[in-house]
């Protein structure tokens, strides 16, 4: 987890009283606990609603970048799976009339739907976990675009859709992908509703932006010289309303090689001589301990504060070609955020630029 918070220099804040004050260690869930598993050479992240996505993923990143195959399944006794294959070469696409299983072809399957746009084959319907059994018992699938093979390690596929059954209360039933068994699909819990938080955007804007923000420089000056921020990144100071009593100002930290940090602190309106910081509630999955030794709270960001929907955006690469890292979505209600969206996929497998697994999602409605 470290090398999604390289920088490690963002420091969400909010609050009043001259002191940091740390919001609660965990935020408050709604719907289902999210699960985030990392198992052998697949990965496997089922939201709060228990939509669930499997991914290959190898855990070595000595052997990334050989392929990639993917699962989606929606909850409920009649949630479909859709199955995807996306080739190795950009702008390939691959052909799954090449498909083989341990060195063996596998049948031929006109169900398979190429995308050329999207260069990938897509598998959904009946024919969707009538194939994810077929190699259920495999060890290497592969294919061709035509010119390169692709290989896909299934060593760990079987545990982590044993467990997406799980969360999705398939096991034993006919439904299920991994211990499929004689329960009817009626036995299955129905999908969970998208839960509503409510956003409170300022309705008056902070005067002065600029002036505040750098006076809350000035005062904060020896806490940005702890966390080790650059001199030179001023131009990335902003102020904003929060709400009609308090102001967030967002303090550039570090520029670094393909991403950007800031500190964030809260003040009154009239005062930012009392800008304090407030550690932002951690994400779904994650734990103090994911952090480096006292930085629970301090993210890479690379988006900020929006105040027309009063979200606080942060965006964290894991590496430069983003195929992992994480990003996290807080809503203000007025008095404090919240978690309303986060993504997240630590391993860099060679995957998609930023194709990482949600974990937690809402829908927001606007207090006016």
């Amino acid at each position: 987890m470290n090398r999604l918070i390289a920088l490690a220099s963002l420091t969400l804040a909010a609050g009043v009283g001259g002191v940091a004050v740390t919001a609660a260690p965990a935020p408050s869930l709604l719907g289902a606990p999210p699960v985030y598993l990392e198992v052998k050479d697949w990965v496997l992240a089922c939201d709060n609603t228990r939509v669930c996505f499997a991914k290959y993923d190898v855990a070595d990143d000595a052997n990334a970048g050989g392929g990639y195959l993917s699962l989606a399944r929606d909850p409920g006794p009649a949630g479909g799976l859709v199955v995807s294959l996306e080739a190795t070469a950009d702008g390939a696409v691959p052909d799954p009339r090449t498909l083989t299983l341990d060195g063996q072809p596998l049948p031929a399957n006109p169900a398979w739907k190429i995308d050329a746009n999207a260069q990938t084959a897509t598998l959904d319907g009946a024919a969707a976990p009538a194939f994810v059994h077929a190699i259920a018992n495999g060890k290497t699938l592969a294919y061709s675009d035509g010119q390169t093979t692709t290989t896909v390690s299934l060593n760990g596929m079987t545990a982590a859709l044993l467990a997406m059954d799980q969360d999705q209360g398939r096991l034993d039933g006919v439904t299920a992908l991994a211990r499929p068994g004689a329960k009817p699909a009626s036995a299955v819990p129905a999908a969970l509703p998208v839960p509503t938080l409510h956003a409170a955007p300022a309705a008056k804007p902070l005067a002065g932006a600029a002036a505040f923000a750098a006076e809350v420089r000035k005062v904060q000056a020896v806490l940005l010289r702890q966390h080790d921020c650059e001199a030179d990144t001023t131009q990335d100071d902003k102020a904003a309303a929060l709400n009609d009593q308090d102001a967030i100002v967002l303090l550039g930290c570090v520029q670094g090689a393909y991403q950007a940090s800031v500190m964030t602190f809260r003040a009154p309106r009239t005062a930012p001589q009392k800008a304090v910081q407030l550690i932002m509630p951690i994400q779904p999955t994650m734990k103090p301990s994911d952090f480096p030794p006292g930085s629970s709270g301090e993210y890479v960001a690379e988006d900020g504060w929006d105040a027309k929907t009063a979200t606080f955006v942060e965006s964290a690469k894991g590496r430069g070609m983003a195929d992992c890292g994480q990003s996290t979505e807080w809503v203000f209600d007025g008095a404090q955020f919240h978690v309303d969206g986060f993504s997240r996929l630590d391993r860099c497998g060679g995957g998609p630029p930023g194709d990482w697994p949600t974990l937690y999602r809402t829908t927001i409605s606007s207090v006016k």
